[in-house]
């Protein structure tokens, strides 16, 4: 049974004054429905649900004991997952990721459908935030993208690297302040941090074409969104496309400021200190897929970097 909504993954996060800046998203459910296997009429439902990670050690006690509280506490997370547990936030029929790609595709196209000036494919660069093992990665790879994902936890990188398991090899290396594994595969159009996405990296800057988020910005508490949505725009190339997805609840007004998930729609993810000062909004694309969670469906966004 579904026990709770919480957050995707945790991260960290050091501005400028060195706050810690922890995404810990859980609100308990006594009582809510089964999700495995569950169908309504005769389209089956994606197995989705969130689950509650190990509490945090109030911030009073330190950066360094919340940052490795942290880490032990979504890297049990995703132990738990990867040995056949609670799925939690987790996606997992293709159907949904064939949906996605439809949407994504037709707003960032695919580099067979891209060409440069010589008539050449070109290099459409992806940028997957806060990722963890989302198949979707592997799946943006084979289709020609470049991609590149980061998410905190080791284990949960781990297990994308082995999706691409039989084609090709993996390098290890740090970035450049030491503050990021990143892993490099030999085709060169796939890079995988293990770090915080928060942290502003300069290799990155400019860098990408487009994004695909799925469920990140929405399990963002409003103190973390500013800095989030200004590391976006700093890795996006103007005209780069965002492809958002987000959950939209039923009573969205009375529910908006309670999660992860939090119900989003255009007005928030358009404030200013939000998206609203780099991007431009293109386009709603409602209900993307199916979910199961009779309280809220899962849409989607596109978004448009200003400038040219």
């Amino acid at each position: 049974r579904l026990h709770s909504f919480d957050v995707r993954r945790g991260l960290t996060s050091i501005h400028s004054m060195r706050a810690t800046l922890l995404r810990l998203l859980s609100v308990s459910a006594s009582s809510s429905p089964s999700f495995f296997g569950t169908k309504t009429g005769t389209s089956s439902i994606c197995a989705s649900a969130f689950a509650t990670p190990p509490p945090l050690t109030p911030a009073t006690r330190g950066i360094a004991t919340a940052t490795r509280q942290l880490n032990m506490g979504w890297s049990d997370t995703w132990n738990d997952i990867l040995s056949g547990g609670n799925s939690r936030w987790k996606i997992t029929c293709d159907e949904a990721h064939k949906k996605a790609l439809e949407h994504f595709e037709r707003h960032v196209p695919a580099p067979a459908a891209a060409s440069d000036d010589n008539g050449d494919a070109a290099v459409v660069s992806v940028f997957c935030p806060l990722a963890g093992d989302d198949p979707m990665v592997y799946n943006l790879w084979k289709r020609g993208y470049s991609v590149t994902s980061i998410d905190l936890v080791p284990a949960a990188v781990e297990a994308m690297r082995k999706q691409f398991a039989g084609e090709g090899s993996w390098t290890e290396t740090a970035d450049d302040k030491g503050t990021a594994t990143v892993w490099t595969h030999d085709s060169g159009r796939a890079t995988l941090y293990v770090g915080d996405a928060l942290q502003s990296r300069p290799e990155l800057r400019n860098a990408f074409d487009g994004v695909y988020d799925k469920d990140s910005f929405g399990a963002l508490g409003v103190e973390m969104r500013s800095g989030y949505c200004n590391r976006i725009a700093e890795y996006c190339k103007p005209g780069a496309k965002i492809y958002l997805e987000v959950k939209l609840k039923n009573k969205h007004e009375q529910v908006k400021d309670v999660g992860p998930p939090f119900s989003l729609k255009k007005e928030q993810l358009m404030e200013k200190n939000n998206y609203g000062a780099s991007f431009e909004y293109v386009e709603s694309l409602r209900s993307v897929y199916d979910i199961a969670i009779p309280s809220a469906e899962q849409t989607g966004h596109v978004l448009s970097k200003k400038g040219e």
